[in-house]
């Protein structure tokens, strides 16, 4: 089972968001204090951001 990160990155702002739930290995609730994003498809690790940016 993947252990939490320490926080996960809003896509709609880039901000840092340490208010979530995660549950085998997926945030499955997470809320963005600064945008109020509360998508949980809306939220990315910091290892699928750079995922994501190596692919490109």
């Amino acid at each position: 089972m993947a252990l939490a990160p320490e926080y996960l990155l809003c896509i709609e702002c880039e901000t840092p968001c340490y208010t979530f739930e995660w549950e085998e290995g997926q945030v499955v609730e997470a809320l963005c204090l600064t945008c109020g994003n509360d998508d949980p498809a809306g939220f990315l690790s910091q290892e699928e951001l750079d995922a994501l940016a190596s692919a490109d």
